[in-house]
């Protein structure tokens, strides 16, 4: 364990230290500012988050039909405070307009007034309420027409959820917001991984270090302690990259709907029925699986690749393959219904598997390998 402990202090010296902080800061800025500070995302989006909030505290993470009658009440109502606030303004007199219905087909500078220089929240509101309430009142609709178009394996999960009802009920503006930013988490994670396990067993090499430690019997198992100082030291990387990165995350308030079923957002079909909370875990856990994958990848390269150029070069192209391929899938569409049950867990089955016979096949040639002084 002491030299576990000493490899890992190896590989977190303050070079590459100073490094992972300047790429976070970089990478933050670039990958995951926008979509933190600008959440929700201009208008009618902030309006839906707000709707969606109201919906959750009042109805729960499901509505049932005198529920979602209630919502339909509740949007007559503000219809009457509209068509209050539009009696009462000279503006609207002026221009004929003497209810909310005729503002709605109004398309002149009254409208650029309200919505875009005065910006009322009670109009952008109702524009939010009657999204939802349209995707209420179509739903048998849209969900006949989503399972004819299905293919077989689809129909049956999306019959089932036909059968609830409980699906295009709630906004779906923190969903996305969620996919997108774990997207960019994962990238990040990914990349400060690989900088700091990627060095490992080359620098050793370049200082001819195996010829002295395989003479003896405590170096000949080096291989296996640096493998797993290289594993604790992806680990302590992840969770702490995590830690940063989901205590920002939480500033746009994501717990309001932690019991809603990814299902019942509005144009959300998932294969499994998961709450909102347990679709962020899921993400979570599905980051540590592919950090330490990639962990176990770059370490491999380390130890074949003959020089830092090839490392590099290697390296960029492991990336790049996963992050503009694979990561789509992996993680964007893990649950999703645009791609075959089966796919996902195929694909991780296989990254899994190769990660374990990479690192069986590195220590079967550690364990042979020949040192010619």
């Amino acid at each position: 364990m002491n030299i576990v402990w000493m490899e890992m202090k190896k590989i977190f010296n303050w070079k590459i230290l100073l490094l992972l902080t300047f790429v976070n800061v970089i990478l933050y800025y670039m990958l995951v500012q926008f979509d933190i500070e600008y959440f929700p995302n201009g208008r009618p989006a902030l309006d839906s988050y707000r709707v969606g909030v109201e919906m959750v505290e009042k109805y729960g993470p499901d509505m049932n039909e005198s529920e979602k009658a209630d919502f339909r009440e509740r949007y007559e109502q503000e219809v009457q405070k509209a068509d209050r606030f539009i009696k009462g303004r000279e503006d609207f007199k002026k221009a004929g307009i003497q209810s909310y219905g005729e503002f709605k087909s109004h398309n002149g500078t009254l409208f650029e007034r309200v919505y875009f220089e005065e910006g009322i929240n009670l109009f952008w509101e109702l524009q939010a309420r009657e999204t939802l309430l349209d995707f209420q009142r179509n739903q048998d609709t849209i969900m006949t027409n989503q399972i004819n178009r299905a293919e077989i394996s689809q129909k049956k999960k999306l019959k089932d959820l036909k059968e609830t009802g409980q699906n295009d009920l709630y906004p779906d503006v923190s969903l996305r917001n969620m996919e997108e930013i774990f997207r960019n988490i994962a990238i990040v994670v990914l990349i400060s991984v690989l900088l700091i396990v990627s060095p490992m067993f080359l620098n050793d090499r370049n200082k001819q270090m195996p010829e002295l430690q395989y003479t003896s019997k405590t170096g000949r198992q080096l291989f296996q302690k640096k493998f797993a100082a290289g594993m604790l030291s992806s680990f302590i990387v992840i969770t702490v990259l995590l830690a940063v990165y989901l205590s920002l995350y939480s500033l746009n308030d994501p717990s309001a709907f932690f019991d809603v079923p990814i299902n019942s957002f509005v144009a959300a079909h998932y294969w499994y029925h998961l709450t909102f909370f347990q679709y962020i875990v899921l993400s979570i856990v599905a980051i540590y699986v592919l950090g330490f994958i990639l962990a176990v990848i770059s370490m491999a390269i380390s130890n074949l690749a003959p020089s830092f150029i090839s490392l590099i070069g290697i390296q960029v192209l492991v990336v790049l393959t996963l992050l503009i391929f694979g990561l789509k899938y992996i993680l964007s569409l893990m649950v999703s219904m645009g791609v075959p049950i089966w796919l996902v867990p195929v694909l991780y089955g296989i990254l899994i598997m190769g990660a374990i016979l990479v690192t069986w096949r590195l220590w079967m040639r550690e364990r042979k390998l020949d040192i010619v002084l």
